[in-house]
C-alpha cells in the first residue's frame, strides 16, 4: 500500500517515513493515441525537476515508465537525453520484474523509488540479455545495485500523451 500524508502528521503519528515527495510534472500532448512524444516527455520531466527544485544532475536514478516496447522505450530515453543530455543516471523499468499493472504501473515504481531510497539500492532491470545500441543507458541489468541515494525520477506516460513525473527524496 502507498500512503501519501503531509509531513507533519507522519512525525506526530509516528509513522516510518520511506521518502518525501519533492514534487512532480504533468503535461499531456494528446500527439498520439498510444505512443509516447518526447518533447511532450521531456517537457513533463522539466516541470517535475522545476517543481522539485532539482537539477538534472541532482537525479540518482530513474525509474523510466520502461515498458520493453521499442518505439515506446526509445521515444523515452530521448526525452531523458534531451533534459539530462550525456549525464544519464541508472534508468531502470521495475515492469521487468512486476509487468504492466497499467494504471497501478506507476504507484507500484514509485513504491519501488521509496524502498530504494530507504534501503539504498537501485533496483534491477532483470532479463536484460542483449542490450539495444539506439538505447545506451545503464539500465543496472538483472542485480540490484548498492547505493547511497538522495533523489530519484519515476516517470509514468500514458495513452493519449498523459505523462506524469514524480520526484522522491531520501527522508532525514
Amino acid at each position: 500500500m502507498l500512503v501519501l500524508e503531509h509531513l507533519d502528521a507522519a512525525r506526530a503519528r509516528g509513522a516510518r517515513i520511506y521518502a518525501e515527495v519533492l514534487g512532480y510534472g504533468l503535461s499531456c500532448d494528446s500527439h498520439h493515441a498510444v505512443s509516447p512524444d518526447r518533447d511532450g516527455v521531456a517537457n513533463c520531466i522539466a516541470r517535475a525537476h522545476a517543481d522539485a527544485g532539482v537539477a538534472p544532475d541532482d537525479v540518482d536514478f530513474i525509474s523510466a515508465h520502461g515498458t520493453g516496447t521499442r518505439t515506446n522505450d526509445l521515444t523515452e530515453v530521448a526525452a531523458i537525453r534531451q533534459v539530462f543530455g550525456d549525464r544519464l543516471p541508472p534508468t531502470v523499468s521495475v515492469k521487468s520484474m512486476l509487468g504492466h499493472a497499467m494504471g497501478a504501473a506507476s504507484a507500484l515504481a514509485a513504491i519501488a523509488c521509496a524502498l530504494a531510497l530507504t534501503e539504498g539500492f537501485i533496483p534491477p532491470t532483470i532479463n536484460h540479455r542483449h542490450p539495444d545500441p539506439e538505447i545506451d543507458i545503464d539500465c543496472v541489468p538483472n542485480r540490484a545495485r548498492p547505493a547511497r541515494l538522495r533523489r530519484v525520477q519515476n516517470n509514468a506516460l500514458a495513452f493519449g500523451g498523459n505523462n506524469a513525473v514524480l520526484l522522491l527524496g531520501a527522508y532525514s
